[in-house]
């Protein structure tokens, strides 16, 4: 899917992921999350995604990831 990227690649980067297809670790466990956004805007790829999935025994999960809360460092006014 790297090579799927609305408005094309970007200048400068060897590497393009697509936004709806990012690489990541989650709890310490390779993976990919694919947004599901891909599936109304372009089927045939959401339909590779899974089919790639089912082809090749990875384990697939329908989640909803939510952001790390920032990191709030409170300073101590003496």
């Amino acid at each position: 899917m790297c090579s799927f990227r609305p408005g094309g690649p970007q200048p400068g980067s060897h590497l393009n992921y697509s936004p709806w297809c990012v690489p990541t670790v989650i709890n310490g466990v390779k993976c990919v999350v694919v947004n599901r956004a891909l599936r109304d805007a372009e089927p045939m790829a959401w339909d590779f995604c899974l089919n790639f999935a089912k082809d090749n025994a990875l384990q697939v999960a329908e989640a909803c990831l939510v952001p790390d809360a920032p990191l709030v460092l409170e300073a101590r006014r003496k």
